[in-house]
């Protein structure tokens, strides 16, 4: 007997069709795992950092004239014998005690030499590491020996690939920011000539209002690494993708951000200086720069900004406060409150946490209840299985009181007296302190 269903049935088992299709687990080859912000929001958890670390190592970096680390953006690498630290006008190389190594390059114009950098990679195997310029990869020996430099792709419209990142065996993938919304590709594959041999379509395309006149660039986050494989995701984009060993780009996780999902009609718009502010209104973008996105094998570590917080209808934990020196002269100045916030999501239950500022300093970040410092917030994730963070020395110096230390849990007493005399010796002005969490 053939079985009949009305219009209404076959709308509400395509709706079960398609919800199970999105709460599939991660491993399974149709389907997303749905990492749950919008229905998050205004609930948020104070996390202690002992749920998932067991011990912390702080190293700080040598301070003196040679190696000044001037900025709280850099990037970082550590692996079992080496710390890099690069910036936008340096790459050092340290030993894991902290000791400095050696400069990694230099400005200028000549061979091995660069007048800024944006990103950084390496190879752990071969020893190598990739230093990301206007438009090449300048690798070098862990040493700091100049090896070779790679010509990026370019395109006429889009210039040079940024965000080029070492994949495996000796080639990279790099991405197209799409800053007039009709950029052919967005991700491409290419070797150590410069020879693209894989581009991936760009599914977010739009059609500006001036083809030729900047919309909000539809910029890639640092990629990172988890369990071999190298992760990417565009600003606008709600898709986490993961390159497989056959050189795809496979989504794996998708950010449900709601109405506050940016719209494609804002995308169409021509940027000025006028109208920035109300584009990003009520708009969250995932990752926030100065916060990367990583993973460890069962959590992804996220970051997210609220753009102007009076356009949601929800309430936000409180943010750090400090104060904002306005430059004598300038004209129209214009507040917004935009707040800077974590989450983490579980692969295995599926489930998202939004996480709360420390009530104390309202910093983001996993509250430290080791040893009572500042909140970790993991920048990096090593191949030994540990989480790194930056802690900036006047931050600690100016955060880390008696009255802080009374506010806070600690529960490993004789950890939490090595966190003190680390304390007396650090200056206001020294290098960062590089904290290293052994994971559980």
């Amino acid at each position: 007997m053939k079985a009949v269903f009305s219009s209404t049935q076959i709308l509400f088992l395509m709706c079960l069709f398609l919800c199970s299709c999105r709460q599939k687990s991660p491993d399974s080859p149709d389907g997303l795992a749905v990492i749950d912000v919008v229905n998050n929001l205004g609930t948020y958890q104070r996390i202690p950092v002992s749920e998932f670390v067991s011990e912390f190592e702080y190293i700080p970096l040598e301070t003196n004239k040679d190696c000044l680390v001037g900025e709280e953006n850099m990037n970082i690498i550590v692996t079992s014998t080496h710390i890099f630290v690069q910036g936008f006008k340096y790459c050092y190389a340290f030993s894991r005690s902290g000791r400095f190594i050696s400069k990694i390059g230099s400005i200028g114009q000549g061979p091995g030499e660069y007048t800024h950098l944006t990103g950084m990679s390496i190879d752990e195997i071969n020893r190598s590491l990739y230093l990301e310029s206007f438009c090449s990869l300048l690798e070098y020996s862990w040493d700091g020996k100049f090896l070779q430099s790679i010509q990026k792709p370019s395109t006429s419209t889009e210039g040079c690939l940024v965000q080029s990142f070492l994949v495996r065996d000796s080639f990279f993938i790099g991405h197209h920011e799409n800053n007039y919304g009709n950029a052919m590709y967005n991700f491409q594959l290419f070797n150590k000539s410069g020879q693209v041999f894989k581009s991936f379509d760009n599914h977010v395309r739009v059609k500006p209002e001036h083809p030729e006149k900047n919309i909000l660039s539809n910029t890639a986050m640092r990629p990172f690494s988890m369990e071999e494989r190298i992760y990417v995701k565009e600003r606008w984009n709600d898709t986490l993708y993961y390159l497989n060993a056959q050189s795809e780009l496979v989504p794996q996780f998708v950010f449900d951000l709601g109405k506050y999902a940016i719209n494609k009609e804002k995308r169409t718009v021509t940027l000025s200086m006028e109208n920035i502010d109300d584009l990003y209104a009520g708009v969250i973008e995932i990752p926030f720069e100065l916060l990367p996105m990583t993973g460890i094998p069962d959590h992804i570590f996220f970051s997210y900004v609220v753009n102007n917080v009076s356009a949601f209808n929800v309430s936000f934990p409180e943010k750090r406060q400090r104060n904002v020196i306005i430059p004598p002269g300038s004209l129209n100045v214009r507040y917004v409150d935009n707040r800077r916030l974590v989450g983490i999501y579980d692969i295995a239950s599926q489930k998202t946490r939004l996480l709360d500022t420390d009530p104390v300093s309202q910093m983001t970040g996993l509250i430290n209840d080791l040893d009572g410092g500042l909140s970790l917030w993991p920048k990096y994730y090593t191949s030994e299985n540990e989480l790194v963070d930056v802690w900036q020395a006047y931050e600690m110096k100016e955060i880390l009181t008696e009255k802080y230390f009374a506010a806070h849990k600690i529960n490993n007493p004789q950890a939490h007296q090595k966190l003190k005399a680390l304390l007396k010796d650090l200056k206001d002005d020294d290098n960062p302190v590089i904290v290293i969490g052994k994971l559980k």
